[in-house]
């Protein structure tokens, strides 16, 4: 079973809950339920039964359940749900849809609206011979959902040409990822570039190098 999104989205003086699970082997489905003042709102479900047939991994299932979850938390921000949806989204019900047609609907709807943003919880001074830090935290812009996987690059470039890594890693489950690294001794103009990037967004933030 994989792990599930618990949210609460504020929308024009309510709030709503968003619970997304993936309900296991036994029942191949992913359910997300939208609760206000403790009783269920509305309800959307998604089997990935045929999925499973075809002998998927888990990462396309939890890719699936995040694209989930954000889609209705982006659909609550926007008001769908507010007061009364005339339309019930998923009303309850597993989707009738293929499997092709739900991984298109969510295709779709990362093409027409979330980025990625990026916010640097913590900054040391990038000094000549000495240890350097960033904490970072990765969302996407909307939903506030985290960004699960995100690479994290942090790299010294020179005036002399030198180009060299120093870290590479992601992000993990909540967004976040700290970039721990040493930076080499050098004599002139020097910066640290650190770089975030996830499906087809980036994020590039350079910061001087100054020597002791």
């Amino acid at each position: 079973m994989i792990t599930g999104y618990n949210q609460d989205v504020p929308f024009k003086g309510k709030v709503y809950h968003v619970q997304t699970e993936d309900r296991g082997d036994a029942n191949p489905v992913i359910e997300t339920l939208i609760y206000v003042g403790g009783e269920i709102l509305s309800s959307f479900k998604t089997s990935y039964k045929e999925l499973k047939e075809k002998g998927c991994q888990e990462s396309d299932i939890a890719a699936i359940l995040e694209k989930q979850h954000r889609k209705v938390v982006v659909d609550v921000k926007l008001g769908k749900y507010a007061p009364e949806p005339a339309k019930p989204f998923g009303e309850g019900l597993v989707s009738s849809k293929s499997l092709d047609e739900v991984i298109l609907d969510y295709l779709t709807n990362e093409a027409e609206g979330e980025k990625m943003k990026v916010n640097i919880l913590e900054q040391t001074p990038m000094v000549s011979g000495a240890h350097g830090t960033f904490r970072l935290k990765v969302l996407y812009d909307i939903s506030e959902v985290a960004v699960d996987k995100a690479s994290v690059l942090a790299k010294l470039v020179t005036a002399e040409g030198v180009n060299k890594q120093l870290y590479k890693g992601e992000t993990n489950h909540e967004g976040l990822c700290t970039a721990s690294f040493v930076i080499p001794p050098v004599s002139g103009n020097a910066a640290i570039v650190l770089t975030v990037a996830h499906d087809k967004d980036s994020f590039e933030t350079k910061v001087l190098v100054t020597r002791k």
